[in-house]
């Protein structure tokens, strides 16, 4: 299982991991790896619905050359942000954005 595939399995988890807890499963350094993947898009998630909830903000996926990248802005807060999505991520934020429209 790929470190991606171990962060998607992490965020489609209702009970959220915690470092203290699961300790063994984040020692070493791919470990330590995906547990800082997963709280940076863990907040990336968090961070798409609260702005696909304001009105004049936007949420949205963009391809560009094969790749998939996140843009979110608020105009009101003078807020942007591009993320590129790694590919087994892509469908997560996707289905993420669909339930917030």
């Amino acid at each position: 299982m790929s470190v991606f595939e171990q962060v998607l399995a992490l965020l489609k988890d209702p009970s959220p991991p915690s470092r203290n807890r699961h300790f063994a499963g984040f020692a070493g350094q791919r470990g330590g790896r995906v547990h800082r993947l997963y709280r940076l898009y863990r907040a990336l998630a968090q961070e798409t619905t609260r702005l696909a909830a304001r009105p004049g903000a936007t949420a949205r996926l963009r391809r560009e050359s094969g790749d998939l990248w996140l843009e979110l802005s608020d105009p009101d807060l003078a807020y942007r942000r591009r993320c590129l999505l790694p590919p087994e991520l892509c469908a997560y934020f996707s289905e993420r954005l669909a339930q917030h429209r």
